[in-house]
């Protein structure tokens, strides 16, 4: 599984229910150095991964500090 390398939070809106809304196109950078576009609207959940990655866990880690 790849590991985010950077993901912008400011491009992303946290929901009550803990989902994660990309508020505009964003790009997260892999470690493998692959590039995935988010298109704005995109949704993300817990429990769920995006070619394998884990995008709530990453702006949940980042929100925290």
């Amino acid at each position: 599984m790849d590991e985010i390398a950077k993901i912008m939070i400011e491009d992303f809106e946290k929901k009550p229910d803990g989902s994660w809304v990309a508020v505009k196109n964003s790009d997260i950078n892999t470690k493998s150095g692959k590039v995935i576009r988010i298109a704005p609207g995109m949704t993300f959940r817990k429990g769920t991964t995006l070619w394998g990655i884990d995008v709530v866990n990453a702006l949940d880690k980042i929100s925290a500090n």
